[in-house]
């Protein structure tokens, strides 16, 4: 004869309810989790990013959503790609005017850049499916960078890795070294949690500005618009931001009629200049070195994904280049004539061309005004020759 004890069997009955209803809890409170941090995120994280409250410029933090932007906006898009130098010379309301608006032309160079640090967009980059893409090329592309690299390039690759859900684990040992990548926030939570870390400061700025009326530490548009601060993807102005992003003012014509006294223009081009040309960034390594694996590897991306590759040698102000010792930058010459012979990509070497003049530079490497519009003008010419060939 069968036994069946119901009151075990309603234990069971209500134990399997109590998990049930256990993990449906979880499931709500993770769920509003994710929506509370997603709304952290977008509404007082992201706006003190872009407007430069807790990092160095708004500019480090957009390029992800620029690409977005472009992807979701541009079917016949170029996209210039470089440190401040290409983000000075890079007009690209200028130079669409120049094509009669076949192209948009956008601007994503970023002040300091590295090919080591830049190859972590490449996806995005990519994902953008621009026609051509306009990189960069100059004694910085090949300059050395340590391993480890130091900490300041090791938080932007961090930055950029955890706003952009980077896959690091997706890149060859040969292109980011092992020692960097143990380093990094490779993983999701990794990612999530370096996000969550601005956190604090970012609820503090935000009630500052929003609740005590506080002004944020710089203007995005108008008069007094600083490089530091970014318009967010929401406003109507981040569309022309891309394009012609807030320009440095102009220092050696601020020196020669006194509105800085700072350094007469004796000073500016002393010693100054001197250190200037002599530091590691603008010096090629001369030998392959990580930042130049990470350029090439980012050439073979695009050219992989069907993508033009158009290299384009950036000029300094003449003043510079007439204190460069013989031979200093050999290598970057011996490099863009190598990459020259390749069918495979387009170079467009003007660092040496005899029309840059003193005027068309605001400082020692930045385009003026007049720079701009010069640069457009031949990269005009260039560009269409290209074109048409493709």
């Amino acid at each position: 004869m069968i036994s069946i004890n119901n009151s075990n069997r309603k234990s069971d009955d209500e134990i399997d309810t109590r998990i049930s209803g256990l993990f449906f809890s979880c499931l709500v409170a993770l769920v509003s989790f994710l929506m509370i941090t997603t709304l952290i995120q977008d509404s007082i994280i992201k706006p003190r990013l872009y407007d430069g409250s807790i990092n160095e410029l708004g500019r480090y933090s957009m390029t992800f959503d620029g690409y977005l932007h472009i992807e979701e906006n541009s079917q016949n898009s170029v996209i210039a790609i470089g440190s401040s130098k290409m983000r000075e010379a890079f007009d690209g309301v200028q130079i669409g005017n120049e094509f009669g608006g076949s192209y948009d032309f956008y601007n994503l160079a970023v002040a300091g850049d590295r090919p080591y640090v830049r190859m972590l967009e490449i996806d995005a980059i990519i994902s953008a499916n621009p026609k051509y893409v306009v990189l960069e090329i100059g004694p910085n592309s090949f300059s050395f960078l340590s391993t480890p690299v130091p900490e300041s390039t090791l938080s932007r690759m961090g930055h950029l890795s955890a706003l952009g859900n980077v896959d690091l684990n997706s890149y060859p040992d040969s292109v980011l070294n092992k020692s960097d990548l143990v380093m990094l926030p490779s993983s999701k939570y990794d990612q999530e949690k370096l996000i969550a870390s601005y956190s604090l400061e970012a609820i503090e700025d935000t009630i500052e500005i929003e609740l005590f009326d506080e002004n944020p530490p710089w203007s995005c548009s108008g008069r007094l618009a600083n490089v530091r601060c970014v318009p967010l993807p929401t406003n109507s102005t981040f569309d022309q931001y891309l394009r012609y992003p807030t320009q440095f003012g102009n220092t050696l014509e601020k020196i020669k009629t006194g509105a800085i006294t700072k350094w007469t223009i004796e000073e500016f081009y002393g010693a100054k200049l001197d250190q200037y040309i002599n530091g590691s960034y603008h010096n090629p390594e001369g030998i392959m070195n990580k930042n130049q694996m990470s350029f090439e590897y980012i050439i073979d991306e695009l050219i992989k994904a069907e993508i033009g590759v158009i290299l384009v040698g950036l000029p300094y102000n003449p003043v510079l280049l007439d204190r460069l010792h013989w031979g200093q930058w050999d290598y970057y010459n011996e490099s863009v004539r190598e990459y020259s012979l390749r069918d495979t990509i387009s170079v467009i070497d003007m660092m040496w061309d005899d029309d840059w003049e003193e005027v068309h530079f605001n400082d020692f490497t930045h385009m003026s005004r007049q720079g701009e519009l010069l640069f457009a003008e031949k990269l005009h010419g260039n560009l269409s020759i290209i074109m048409e060939a493709n």
